[in-house]
C-alpha cells in the first residue's frame, strides 16, 4: 500500500477569543503525530486511498451493526468483531478491529484510512469526523496496548474475552499488527448509525491520549480541538436525546394515569351494577355474576400491564439520570481541556515570540531561569524556563514538565531538581545553556523533599525512600546514592547544616544531628 499519504486535518474549534489573532501562527506550526515505525521499503502493488478505505466500508457493511454480538471476517484479512452486551449497563461495549495474518497494511496512515472507512459505513460518519476519530482510535490503542487491568475496568466482559495481554491495543510497530494487534473502539450507549457520539468521545480521549499528544512539539493543539468540536456536537445530540425522551416518558405517564383513571370508573360502574341486579328475581339478573366476574378480571390484567409499563416509565426515567451525568462530564471534560489548550497554544506562541536577535543577545547576557508550575489533578508540576531579563521574552523550555520540586538549586554548573515518575520522584541534573536532561538518580526521592547542596560536590541530600521507610540520602555529581542515614526521617523534614553535622527531623518527630561522613547520629 502506498505510505505517506498524510492528510492534514483543518483547524475547526476557536481558542478564546484573546488568543484569535493568533491562528495563523499556530497553524504554521502543522501537525506533528505520535511515532509508529512503518514499513519503508519497496511496493510490489499500490493501492488507491479509495481502495483502502474501502476495505473498511467492506467490514462495516459485512457486519450486523445491532444489539447482539456479532463477527464478520473479510477475506481472511481483517476481522470486526462487534462485543456488546445490552445485558450489562456497566462499562463500555466495543468494536475491535483486528488485521489478521494475511492483512498487508505496515503505513499507520493507511490502518486509520482503514478505520475510517468502518466509521464511515457502519456509522454513517462524515469522513472528517471519521478521518479525526481514527486518528484518535490509534493513539488510544497504543497507549494502552497490552493492559489488561485497563481494558477489564473500563471493559464489558463481553469485549476482554477477545482481548489478551499479546494482542490489547495496538503495536506501534506495523510488523506487529498483523495476528498480534486487536483495534478497540469504545461505543456509547447510544450507539447506532447516524449517532455522532457512536464511539464514546470522553474514552477515545482519554488522559493518557491528551498527554501522549502533549508530549508532541505542537502539542497536539490541532488534534484536540478538533475532538473537542466534536465533543460538543456529540453534547448537543445528546440533551436533545435526553429532552425527546423526557417528553415520550411524560406523555408515556400521563397516558397509564389515564387508563387508571378509565379502571377506577369501571371498577366503580361494576358495584353499582352488582347492587342493582343483587335486587332482581335471579332470572332476570343481566348482567351475570360471571360476567361481572369476568371484568374484574380483565381489569386485574390491565392493571398488572399499567403497573409494568409504570415500572419501566420509571426505569427510563432513572436512566435518564445517569445520561444527564454523562453529559454533565462530558461538559467538564470540555471546559478542562480548553483552559488546558488555550495554556498550551500561549506556550506555543511565546516560544514563537523569540527572535534572532534575543538569541544572539542571550549569549552575552545571562538568562534567568524560572520554574513555570501548574495545577494538574491536585498535584503541582513544573518545567524549567529561561527568559531574557531585558525583554521578558521565553528562550527555551525543557521537555521534561513533571518536576515536583518547587524551586532548583545550582550544582556543578547544572540545574538539579526533583521530577515526578509515576508515584515517587528522581533527582535530575539539567544543562544551563539547553535545559537538556544531563543525568536523573536510580535512587526514589520523596516527591516533597527538600534538597540541599553543602560542602563539596558529593554533597547533595534528599530524603530517600527504603523498604518502605524514608532515610537522609547523600549523593555524589553523578547523582549515585553513595550513603543513606540508619535512622528513617520525616520525609517532609528540612535540614540544618552545621560543621559536619546535619540536623533533621526524625520518623518519630525528634531532631537529630547526622554526621555527614556516614549520616549516622552524630556523637
Amino acid at each position: 500500500m502506498r505510505q505517506g499519504m498524510i492528510a492534514l486535518l483543518l483547524f475547526i474549534a476557536a481558542l478564546a477569543p484573546a488568543l484569535d489573532v493568533a491562528e495563523e501562527e499556530l497553524r504554521e506550526l502543522g501537525t506533528r503525530d505520535v511515532e509508529f515505525i512503518n514499513y519503508t521499503g519497496p511496493y510490489d502493488t499500490i493501492n488507491t486511498i479509495a481502495e483502502i478505505v474501502g476495505i473498511g466500508r467492506s467490514l462495516g457493511s459485512g457486519v450486523d451493526i445491532g444489539p447482539v454480538a456479532s463477527d464478520f471476517e473479510l477475506a481472511g484479512r481483517y476481522r470486526i468483531i462487534r462485543a456488546v452486551d445490552p445485558a450489562v449497563r456497566e462499562r463500555f461495549d466495543a468494536d475491535i478491529i483486528v488485521p489478521l495474518a494475511g492483512a498487508r497494511v505496515d503505513h499507520i496512515n493507511n490502518l486509520r484510512r482503514i478505520i475510517s472507512g468502518y466509521l464511515q459505513e457502519a456509522y454513517t460518519y462524515s469522513a472528517a469526523d471519521a478521518d479525526l476519530l481514527a486518528r484518535w482510535a490509534t493513539i488510544y490503542n497504543a497507549v494502552v496496548r497490552g493492559n489488561m487491568e485497563f481494558f477489564s475496568d473500563r471493559y464489558k466482559p463481553v469485549v476482554t474475552n477477545h482481548l489478551s495481554p499479546g494482542d490489547a491495543g495496538l503495536s506501534r510497530r506495523y510488523d506487529e499488527w498483523p495476528g498480534r494487534s486487536r483495534i478497540v473502539i469504545p461505543l456509547s450507549t447510544t450507539a447506532a448509525p447516524g449517532v455522532i457520539g457512536a464511539v464514546d468521545p470522553g474514552e477515545i480521549a482519554d488522559d493518557r491520549v491528551i498527554e501522549e499528544l502533549r508530549t508532541l512539539d505542537d502539542r497536539g493543539i490541532e488534534d484536540r480541538r478538533e475532538m473537542i468540536d466534536l465533543t460538543e456536537r456529540v453534547i448537543e445530540e445528546r440533551e436533545e436525546a435526553v429532552v425527546r425522551e423526557e417528553e415520550a416518558i411524560r406523555r408515556e405517564e400521563e397516558r397509564i394515569a389515564e387508563e387508571v383513571e378509565r379502571i377506577v370508573e369501571e371498577r366503580e360502574e361494576i358495584v353499582t351494577e352488582r347492587e342493582e341486579i343483587s335486587t332482581l328475581p335471579e332470572e332476570e339478573r343481566e348482567p351475570s355474576e360471571e360476567e361481572l366476574e369476568a371484568r374484574e378480571a380483565e381489569l386485574a390484567e390491565r392493571e398488572r400491564r399499567l403497573e409494568e409499563e409504570r415500572r419501566a416509565a420509571e426505569e427510563r426515567r432513572e436512566a435518564l439520570l445517569d445520561d444527564r451525568q454523562e453529559i454533565a462530564d462530558l461538559t467538564d471534560r470540555v471546559r478542562v481541556e480548553r483552559e488546558r489548550i488555550a495554556r498550551d497554544a500561549r506556550a506555543l506562541l511565546d516560544e514563537r515570540e523569540i527572535s534572532e536577535e534575543v538569541r544572539g543577545l542571550s549569549g552575552t547576557l545571562s538568562p534567568i531561569h524560572f520554574l513555570r508550575v501548574r495545577e494538574e489533578a491536585g498535584a503541582i508540576l513544573g518545567q524549567l524556563i529561561q527568559i531574557n531579563p531585558v525583554t521578558g521574552l521565553l528562550l527555551n523550555r525543557s521537555r521534561e514538565d513533571r518536576i515536583v520540586s518547587r524551586n532548583y538549586t545550582y550544582h556543578d554548573n547544572r540545574l538539579l531538581v526533583i521530577v515526578a515518575v509515576e508515584d515517587s520522584g528522581r533527582l535530575a541534573h539539567y544543562d544551563v545553556t539547553t535545559l537538556a536532561e544531563t543525568q536523573r538518580s536510580e535512587a526514589e526521592v520523596h516527591v516533597a523533599s527538600v534538597m540541599e547542596v553543602y560542602g563539596d560536590s558529593d554533597g547533595v541530600y534528599a530524603v530517600v525512600r527504603r523498604e518502605g521507610d524514608w532515610h537522609l540520602g547523600r549523593f555524589d555529581s553523578d547523582l549515585t546514592l553513595v550513603e543513606r542515614s540508619v535512622i528513617a526521617v520525616n520525609p517532609f523534614t528540612t535540614m540544618a547544616f552545621s560543621g559536619n553535622k546535619v540536623w533533621v527531623q526524625s520518623a518519630d518527630d525528634r531532631i537529630v544531628a547526622l554526621a555527614l561522613d556516614d549520616l549516622r547520629i552524630a556523637p
